[in-house]
């Protein structure tokens, strides 16, 4: 390898790197920054995941539940902060999370038959989804946009 080459590969990296120290900086950050809130409580899931299949039993179970709600919770604070700041778009997850509320709900209050819940959640996703992608895309300002 040349010697020219060996210089525009490393203006290449030096460029790449640059623009994924910019990307990190773009992320929207959280009220309690630089404490970092969320990742503790995804770890404390995991603990209580780890803790909760060890243990077994009822109270395995219910630590397991609860392992599962920390995490997710660290998770979606995450998701909610990129999506609604227009620095990463959510739409899908955040369609499919209304959804499955919309099944869980629809199933537990009515006696429905299966096909009306599943008319229910695709028509809450096909409703959300488009919604949720235009805020995104308004609040972006059109950028980083597929």
């Amino acid at each position: 390898m040349g010697k020219r080459s060996r210089e525009q590969l490393k203006e290449r990296a030096s460029r790449a790197t640059s623009e994924a120290e910019r990307a990190i900086k773009d992320r929207p950050k959280a009220p309690w920054d630089p404490f970092p809130l969320m990742e503790l409580a995804i770890f404390a899931g995991i603990v209580l995941l780890v803790t909760g299949a060890i243990i077994g039993g009822a109270t395995g179970k219910g630590l397991i539940a609860s392992g599962f709600v920390l995490a997710c919770i660290g998770g979606l604070d995450t998701a909610l902060r990129e999506h609604f700041n227009g620095y990463r778009s959510h739409a899908g997850l955040f369609s499919g999370i209304l959804a499955l509320m919309a099944l869980v709900v629809s199933t537990a209050i009515t006696k429905t038959p299966l096909i009306a819940r599943a008319a229910i959640v695709i028509g809450v996703f096909v409703v959300a989804f488009p919604a949720l992608r235009s805020d995104f895309i308004r609040r972006s300002g059109g950028r980083r946009v597929l």
